[in-house]
């Protein structure tokens, strides 16, 4: 906390009347969005000193064009830029410093917890009063107390928990995905005001464990289609995209779990946004195929840095299908879950023999130019009593899983 106060500096060598400056941008959109703008305004515009004012810091009124701007020296330059060293900071008698207590705007974003950008659209909303300083007198803006301290007292009794953002990294979503099932009811959250007139939301311990159970699959499940697809932009992960000048991308998410693109030959990921718009990206094949009759899955995981890895897996999307496959990333692996039936196989960049060593359920086979996939199970069928068959349906269902795989794992771990 601080009061109010101006400062006095002592130049050494001042601009003078009629000499053509430019303005420097000292600070970024995040540090100080106010001051930002102002300068942005004039940025690459040639101004013209109408006035020195010595004190109590140097400042000049400078012309530009039709505009005028009040900046301090260390704002511009005319190629050649002169430093003006602070000295002395005094209180000045009669100030409204002695009355008026104030946090900086760095203050008020480290006790609210939030952006300084937000703190200035909570200014502009009035939720907090800035003081007024027409000559600019202090480098970074001001915030009466009382207000901040207000806002602070209702932020201690908002819900604690964790943010929407906090929850997408843990379940392995992207933010987007999140704020849907918070709207379908999927997620339970409280509502909780935040920045320019918007809400954010909070989801308590209680309410997590709930959505982890219904959402984030177990290693047990088969990989659901969230965890590859993106369905806005209908892509899956590691798909192949190119252009004039991209010769190639792939999709990936990012640490947030949002879908994008990845440029190997500059090392750059891309909203997919950017990648359509700014570099032109196209798929290298169509990803969709009819969805083959269900005769189980065969199960493979292969490491991404094998070079067979992209090769394999664009011929999986291209041949079979996004409709017949499930990808789950996993550290250095990938695991996939591949429909069990017949495709053609005819490559020049791999061959059976370089995707065997990575099958690890089923049976994989190549005969005249197709690739014959066979799932490891059989059906089979057995009598049970019904109360103890409701029973083993009721756990399968809390464990998320069907009641054969929950069979397959109590056999497994009674025979091991």
């Amino acid at each position: 906390m601080n009061k109010l106060n101006y400062e006095k500096n002592t130049q050494t060598a001042s601009y003078e009347m009629g000499e053509t400056v430019f303005v420097l941008l000292t600070c970024t959109e995040e540090e100080d969005p106010e001051s930002f703008y102002y300068f942005k305004q004039f940025e690459k515009k040639e101004g013209v000193i109408l006035e020195v004012i010595e004190h109590p810091r140097l400042q000049y009124r400078v012309k530009f064009g039709q505009a005028e701007a009040v900046l301090y020296h260390e704002e511009l330059t005319n190629g050649n830029q002169r430093d003006v060293p602070i000295t002395v900071t005094d209180n000045k008698e009669g100030w409204e410093g002695d009355k008026v207590e104030w946090y900086t705007q760095k203050e008020v974003a480290d006790l609210l917890g939030v952006s300084k950008a937000t703190v200035y659209h909570y200014g502009k909303q009035k939720k907090i009063i800035k003081i007024r300083d027409p000559h600019r007198l202090h480098k970074e803006a001001r915030y009466e107390k009382a207000e901040v301290d207000r806002l602070v007292y209702e932020k201690q009794s908002f819900p604690t928990g964790m943010s929407p953002n906090e929850v997408a990294k843990k379940l392995g979503l992207s933010v987007q995905s999140i704020y849907k099932y918070i709207q379908d009811g999927s997620i339970k959250a409280k509502a909780v005001p935040y920045g320019d007139e918007r809400i954010t939301y909070v989801i308590s311990e209680t309410d997590y464990y709930e959505a982890e159970k219904a959402l984030k699959p177990s290693e047990t499940q088969r990989p659901k289609k969230y965890e590859y697809y993106d369905s806005k932009n209908d892509i899956v992960l590691y798909q192949r995209f190119h252009s004039t000048k991209i010769p190639e991308a792939r999709v990936v998410r990012n640490e947030d779990s949002v879908f994008g693109f990845y440029l190997p030959n500059i090392q750059k990921w891309l909203t997919y946004e950017e990648g359509i718009k700014n570099y032109s990206l196209k798929s290298s094949y169509s990803i969709h195929q009819p969805t083959l009759d269900y005769k189980g899955y065969v199960e493979l995981q292969v490491p991404k840095n094998e070079v067979v890895f992209y090769p394999f897996i664009d011929y999986l999307y291209e041949i079979w299908g996004m409709e017949n496959i499930r990808l789950r990333e996993q550290n250095e692996t990938v695991l996939l879950y591949v429909r069990a039936g017949e495709k053609p196989l005819i490559s020049e960049v791999f061959g059976i023999a370089d995707i065997l060593p990575y099958l690890i359920n089923g049976e994989m086979h190549h005969e005249y130019d197709t690739l014959i996939l066979r799932s490891p199970y059989r059906k089979t069928s057995f009598e049970l009593p019904i109360e103890l068959l409701d029973r083993i349906s009721k756990i399968a269902e809390q464990e998320e899983i069907s009641i054969s795989k929950w069979i397959e794992l109590k056999l497994s771990s009674i025979l091991k």
